[in-house]
């Protein structure tokens, strides 16, 4: 009887408790997926479903999520054909029944207290995202990613919220998707329906998703402990040598200046997202003139040029930046050489 009684009381407790959906697309990584798993399988919050959407995975990948699906009742394996990470977080996000959204990638791995401690924030606060701090791991290392500049404690309303965000000199603890957790509501569209990643941004999707969500966001919390451990690969989709793919990842901006442009967002916060924009052309660009790709330098070297004003601006306590840009604007000029020798 006694037993009954407690057995009744732990899951009246459950049906108080929010429901969180973790959604994790998985395509061959079968040396890492294991402790992915395991991590999110130990979590100590008590009611979660952990959906893993596996894209077509031909290194055994497939097998090793049926194992855990059938050894742990709280993780729903869904197989598909290969559709793109996008796709498979749409996939997962039409499956999620939570109150509460996260994401993690399937070569990562979390702390045990993550998504309690997340929760709590949330609910403590009574805001739309709690984001924490993350570990960048590298083969034998391991870097606690630190905010350079002074977070604020406690409440973060949205316009100071976007300068975290994208001010990434001073604040890295804010600019992806993965170390947060979310209101169900703060991912709908205007019809509530859940937004959808852009399946036509091979890289990049989740920059764009992630400010569709801020716009969505008026306040949120932020907690400086490294639950989140972000596995640093060579062959990982944001660091991929493939060029045309990177080249998405300078369209997912294009097309969040545009949303932020649409809901009148402040000049300064659009100079921030523009001065990445051309980082990130600049990193591309150097790929390509290794490859001889002129087309895609061609590519980089336009965005460079159109947001050249704001990357000089916004670098003017970085003069190795500025004279890297100008550097790599010579590329074109040095590429011609070779054709004419």
């Amino acid at each position: 009887m006694e037993h009954w009684l407690l057995q009744r009381e732990a899951i009246h407790r459950l049906r108080k408790m929010k429901k969180i959906s973790l959604i994790i697309p998985v395509y061959n990584t079968r040396e890492y997926l294991e402790k992915c798993l395991e991590s999110a399988v130990s979590q100590d919050y008590g009611n979660m479903e952990i959906i893993c959407v596996d894209d077509g995975s031909s290194d055994g990948s497939g097998q090793i999520l049926d194992r855990f699906a059938k050894e742990c009742g709280n993780i729903i394996a869904i197989h598909q054909r290969n559709g793109g990470e996008s796709n498979a977080r749409n996939r997962g996000l039409a499956a999620a029944s939570g109150d509460y959204i996260g994401f993690m990638d399937c070569d990562d791995w979390i702390e045990t207290g993550m998504y309690s401690e997340l929760c709590d924030a949330l609910e403590s606060y009574d805001v739309d995202m709690a984001a924490s701090g993350w570990v960048k791991e590298f083969p034998g290392q391991s870097i606690v990613v630190r905010n350079q500049g002074q977070v604020r404690h406690g409440v973060i309303e949205q316009g100071e919220l976007l300068e975290y965000v994208y001010h990434r000199d001073k604040y890295q603890g804010f600019a992806y998707i993965w170390n947060k957790l979310y209101k169900r509501e703060a991912l709908y569209d205007k019809r509530r329906d859940f937004l959808k990643f852009d399946e036509n941004l091979r890289l990049g999707g989740d920059i764009l998703y992630l400010a569709q969500i801020l716009m969505n966001v008026k306040s949120a919390v932020y907690m400086d402990e490294s639950f989140y451990h972000y596995r640093q690969r060579d062959e990982s989709g944001s660091h991929s040598r493939n060029v045309e793919a990177r080249l998405d990842s300078l369209r997912a901006y294009d097309y969040v200046i545009d949303l932020f442009q649409e809901h009148h967002i402040e000049e300064e916060v659009l100079k921030l997202v523009k001065r990445f924009q051309v980082y990130h052309s600049t990193n591309i660009a150097e790929i390509a003139f290794q490859n001889r790709d002129k087309k895609a330098l061609d590519a980089c070297h336009r965005y460079m040029r159109r947001y050249k004003e704001e990357y000089i601006e916004t670098n003017q306590e970085h003069a190795e930046r500025i004279a890297r840009f100008y550097h790599i604007l010579e590329y074109q000029i040095e590429m011609q050489k070779e054709d004419l020798a």
